[in-house]
């Protein structure tokens, strides 16, 4: 990559079977177009891509597993996130995160 090519934008995988097991009521399919949403209500939609992934491996009660992978590929952890605060958790998280 050349000091002139924007940085690769940090991957938000989100656990499709989480959002398959949370209540009706949470909503769960429908929380990455909320969590797009979020990041974009912070200015940070051309540095994330959110993407459906499989297990993870981490299945927590109300609750959706996201493996963060930041710009650069380095340092990806996982994230769980409340399906009721529609990705603002993690906008914010990824707000404070590291640029490449």
């Amino acid at each position: 990559m050349s000091a002139s090519e924007p940085p690769e934008p940090t991957e938000l995988h989100v656990c499709h079977r989480c959002l398959v097991r949370l209540d009706a009521s949470a909503g769960g399919v429908d929380l990455p177009r909320r969590v797009r949403e979020s990041l974009a209500a912070r200015g940070l939609t051309e540095r994330t891509r959110v993407i459906a992934s499989g297990c993870l491996g981490e299945c927590p009660r109300s609750r959706v597993s996201v493996l963060v992978i930041p710009e650069g590929g380095t340092g990806a952890h996982l994230q769980l996130i409340d399906p009721a605060k529609d990705g603002e958790d993690l906008a914010e998280h990824v707000d404070r995160l590291p640029r490449a």
